[in-house]
């Protein structure tokens, strides 16, 4: 009888999900998953992803596949993705505003942008650069201000490399599934299966997060907007969600707690104003109810 693919013994491990949990494209916790049945990622994990090597050509084409299978899954539910139209060229228009700060900005020289037509707030970026927005975020923001900060960290995640360690995570699937079928026992199989488990689908570390909110905060505060208003959508979207029962968007599943990442952010605020007075920052409120981003109300005077 034919051993089982330890790849596969792991995904089956990790879709065996609540039934209560409402449908999402993917798992929504799956660092708390993975920790129940395999414990916390461990020191040799680590070191052995860092020895992996990735190339610009492989995490684009990796991302290219997460990407399509992220949009068909939202095809699936029936959600459906727009590629243009006024509210993309608006989103575009802000990331275009953040991208030209980033470290990496020649490696992500064109990112290319989504619109799912659903009610959910949310926003997810994957390697190689593209970032897909809901509806959702236009709707439960405030303010041009506070989507800006959002668009920043999502592009915080490309910029710092967080999304490498993801495909570093494949790559070393990969190595891991070969030596694995050549594995001599039933122990030897089954802990390649579980070392796989831990590596391949843990969300970005809560310090990924919280550098990604202080690079979005920076971000939005170096082109004039108040980026505290990111911080308000963290506490009113937690209030949102507790009161109607909503999943929690990506960039607010890991932790710190929502009210402490608005701490940190007015925090920084507080540091950046030290650093460099600004009297007058952007909200633009209008903006964000038409859909037109400062720098295109700029550029039509």
């Amino acid at each position: 009888m034919s051993r089982p693919d330890p790849f596969l013994v792991a995904l089956a491990l990790l879709v065996a999900e609540p039934a209560w949990r409402p449908a999402e494209p993917f798992i929504a916790d799956p660092a708390a998953m993975l920790e129940r049945f395999f414990g916390e990622e461990r020191d040799e994990d680590r070191e052995a992803l860092a020895r992996i090597e990735v190339s610009f050509a492989e995490e684009r084409r990796m991302g290219e596949t997460a990407v399509r299978a992220y949009l068909a899954e939202l095809k699936r539910q029936k959600i459906r993705v727009l590629a243009r139209g006024r509210e993309v060229d608006y989103l575009r228009d802000l990331v275009e505003t953040i991208r030209p700060l980033m470290d990496q900005r020649q490696r992500y020289r064109h990112i290319n942008v989504y619109l799912a037509q659903s009610s959910r707030c949310d926003a997810r970026s994957f390697p190689g650069g593209t970032l897909v927005f809901f509806r959702g975020l236009l709707e439960s923001a405030d303010s041009e201000a506070a989507v800006v900060g959002i668009v920043g960290h999502e592009l915080s995640h490309l910029d710092r490399g967080h999304h490498l360690v993801r495909v570093r995570r494949m790559k070393l699937a990969q190595q891991m599934l070969s030596d694995s079928a050549q594995a001599s026992s039933p122990d030897q199989f089954f802990n390649a299966g579980a070392a796989l488990a831990r590596i391949w689908m843990r969300p970005f570390r809560p310090e990924d997060e919280a550098e990604a909110d202080r690079d979005g905060a920076r971000w939005a505060y170096q082109v004039g907007y108040d980026p505290r208003e990111m911080g308000n959508l963290f506490l009113r979207l937690r209030d949102r969600n507790r009161l109607q029962g909503l999943p929690i968007p990506s960039f607010l599943q890991t932790h710190p707690a929502p009210e402490d990442r608005n701490a940190e952010i007015v925090k920084l605020y507080g540091e950046l104003q030290h650093a460099e007075p600004s009297a007058k920052l952007y909200i633009g409120k209008e903006n964000l109810r038409r859909r037109v981003a400062r720098v295109r109300r700029r550029l039509e005077r």
